[in-house]
């Protein structure tokens, strides 16, 4: 060998080491994983073993060439060790890496160089050594201990590349991770080659010491081209094999070529690897003609979502089957869904502006539309217009806080144009990435409502009741009693006649409260009514001799209702009107009372008889609402009129100014009128005496 060439390997060499030395220190201040301390190892064992044999291949003093030696040798074993660990890490060997096992690598390391280091003492490795100018000196006289010093260190090193090489396999077709692996598998396996060819005697030199030189170039490559250590990817047993969803690859001819334990369960066939496509899973030809994107279809009792991916790689193209069994998140929402749809309160989901995304399909069964007519409405166009304000005002006061809940109670337009009470709770879940905004439930509540409203007013009257037996009743009563003993001792006819008042206010009274005890109940099955009817019914009953009835209502003018109470509130209507009349025409009333409690039902007039009566001493008009003549009508009288001041207590029980009056009439009025939902209003009449406006809508 020249002096020449041995200078300029020499240089060759050393550089190829401060190569490897700096790449090492560079991946450990960039990187922070621990994996990268093997590596560093691997990279450091190069420098050791690359720049003394470049140091050697000018320096003849046999000292410094067995110091030399002994680096070099050191270097060997640090760079296999280096190599088969950075190896384990790389590819997630988590078996290997149990301190156990990888403890016992690196003690055996630890012995190797303890007996490199003290080999010249002992000679187990070597017989006393002469070095030749030659690359890699060959060591004259090797023992026993020499190779098997060479048989671990190529052990440890084709561990480590055959376990790069397996990493190669399965990145293959997986872009930057694929280019990855095939500079990892070439970084050691160049130098590899080149020592096995040297020590086998197929090359004179020993080329191996400048593979090291590529293996640090590559290295280089993939840790600054192909982000090496930054983009690691992981194992496809740790991944692939423990997904949850299946996965299915198909090559560019349709056959199956690859599937996960996941995908297995799914399929019948458990020899379906290199079969078509369609053979296995015929329900998902769809996906890979273009057809559809995904689908779901039903599979050995599973409910299964499937969707598909192009993959490719610089050989052939394929596709990736993706498998899902959704069989509990599709029975949860179809239990969730059931529950919804069978239910009989109202779920409705609004946007922060009040509009309709979602009605729940039980709103078609409280208010009469179906969930498809309100969608994209505002919800708050239903609400009664006396509602609304509260209502909105109490929406946005909602939607200032997220999760916030508000309670509420509001009439809403029926389709039939009723109005129906719903009462609920609304929820904001504006910032709910699924629902997206406002969940209102509500529940129909407009019979509740009446119930309990019938309820207060059933118990008003059981008081009113017990009033009237305990007090009303008991002064007739005691009337009654007292003058029984004088008519005893005196035989008076007045006496008689006062005991027969007594007992004939009794009666009347007895009367008003069954009359009060059926009116005013909730209507079960009320019924078109003619008005004109009903009032010439009433009027045979309390029509005098000195009072008139004028009927102005429209020919067949009906309303909803029920005919046997209406026609008790008529009568004690005409009743008050009559027994209020003009103060100095009293008495005459009274008489003309009389004498109709006489007249025989058959041969009452009619109102039209009635009217055409001469000098009434009061006239009873019924007619429309001026203002609305659909929206109700009009009892008014031209007596001497209710003052204002007592207009509100007219309606109560036992209230009167007559000295025979029960103080039932109006109270029966009142009943009935709030039985039908109608409200009752007193006004001054036209010609002054008392006028009843009655609004049935």
């Amino acid at each position: 060998m020249t002096s020449e060439f041995a200078t300029v390997h020499a240089v060759s060499l050393v550089l190829i080491g401060l190569l490897n030395l700096s790449l090492a220190a560079l991946v450990l201040r960039t990187r922070t994983k621990a994996d990268v301390l093997p590596l560093s190892a691997f990279l450091g064992g190069i420098t050791l073993w690359t720049i003394p044999q470049g140091i050697l291949l000018v320096e003849t003093n046999p000292t410094v060439g067995l110091a030399l030696s002994v680096v070099i040798n050191s270097g060997a074993v640090i760079m296999a060790t280096g190599l088969f660990h950075f190896a384990l890490a790389y590819t997630r060997r988590t078996d290997w890496l149990r301190p156990g096992r990888l403890g016992l690598v690196y003690l055996c390391t630890c012995a190797w160089l303890a007996i490199i280091w003290t080999d010249p003492l002992h000679n187990w490795m070597h017989q006393p050594m002469e070095y030749t100018r030659m690359l890699l000196p060959v060591v004259e006289y090797q023992n026993v201990g020499y190779w098997l010093y060479v048989f671990w260190n190529w052990s440890l090193s084709a561990g480590g590349i055959f376990l790069f090489f397996l990493e190669y396999v399965d990145a293959r077709g997986s872009g930057v991770y694929h280019r990855q692996a095939r500079l990892v598998v070439l970084a050691p396996l160049i130098p590899g080659t080149a020592n096995v060819l040297a020590f086998s005697g197929v090359t004179e030199i020993n080329y191996s010491v400048w593979g090291f030189g590529a293996t640090g170039i590559l290295i280089a490559v993939a840790l600054y081209r192909y982000r090496w250590l930054d983009l690691v990817p992981i194992a496809r047993d740790t991944v692939v094999d423990e997904m949850r969803d299946g996965y299915v690859v198909v090559d560019d001819e349709r056959r199956i070529v690859d599937r996960n334990p996941a995908a297995r369960s799914l399929l019948e066939d458990e020899q379906a690897v290199g079969k078509p496509i369609g053979d296995v899973l015929p329900e998902c030809v769809a996906l890979f003609e273009g057809t559809t994107r995904e689908l779901t279809f039903d599979r050995n009792g599973a409910i299964v979502d499937a969707s598909v991916s192009a993959v490719g790689d610089e050989r052939t193209d394929g596709a990736v089957l993706m498998l899902r069994d959704v069989t509990d998140q599709r029975r949860a929402e179809m239990r969730f869904q059931a529950l919804i749809e069978n239910v009989s309160d109202v779920v409705t989901v609004v946007d922060e502006g009040g509009i309709v995304s979602y009605a729940s399909p039980s709103i078609e069964g409280v208010l009469g539309y179906r969930p498809d007519e309100l969608v994209d409405g505002s919800l708050f166009e239903l609400v009664h217009a006396d509602d609304r304000s509260d209502a909105t005002d109490e929406f946005a006061d909602l939607c200032d806080e997220p999760h916030a809940e508000a309670r509420f109670e509001y009439r809403l337009r029926h389709r039939d144009g009723s109005w129906v009470v719903l009462e609920g709770v609304a929820v904001d879940l504006l910032d709910n990435d699924v629902v997206g905004g406002v969940v209102i439930n509500s529940r129909d509540v407009t019979e509740r409502n009446a119930r309990e409203r019938e309820l207060e007013r059933t118990n008003r009257r059981l008081e009113e009741f017990a009033g009237v037996i305990s007090h009303d009743l008991r002064t007739p009563l005691g009337i009654a009693r007292r003058y029984v003993r004088f008519a005893e001792s005196s035989g008076d006819r007045e006496d008689f006649q006062a005991i027969r008042d007594a007992h004939e206010r009794m009666d009347r009274m007895i009367t008003n409260l069954l009359t009060m005890a059926r009116a005013g109940t909730t209507l079960t099955e009320p019924s078109p009514v003619e008005i004109e009817s009903v009032a010439a019914d009433a009027w045979d009953v309390t029509r005098t001799e000195n009072a008139a009835l004028e009927c102005d209502l429209a020919d067949g003018w009906t309303v909803v209702g029920d005919r046997e109470q209406l026609i008790h509130a008529f009568e004690n209507l005409f009743r008050n009107s009559v027994e209020h009349g003009p103060t100095d025409d009293r008495s005459r009333i009274r008489a003309g009372n009389a004498a109709a409690r006489a007249t025989p039902r058959g041969s009452r007039d009619t109102p039209g008889d009635a009217c055409r009566r001469d000098g009434p001493a009061v006239t009873v008009r019924i007619g429309h609402l001026e203002e609305d003549p659909d929206g109700g009508f009009v009892v008014e009288d031209d007596g001497v009129g209710i003052p204002p001041e007592q207009r509100d207590l007219v309606f109560e029980r036992g209230h009167t100014t007559s000295p025979d009056g029960t103080g039932f009439g109006l109270a029966i009025v009142r009943d009935v009128i709030e039985a039908h939902d109608w409200q009752i209003e007193i006004v001054d009449g036209v010609d002054g005496g008392a006028r009843f406006e009655i609004r049935t809508a």
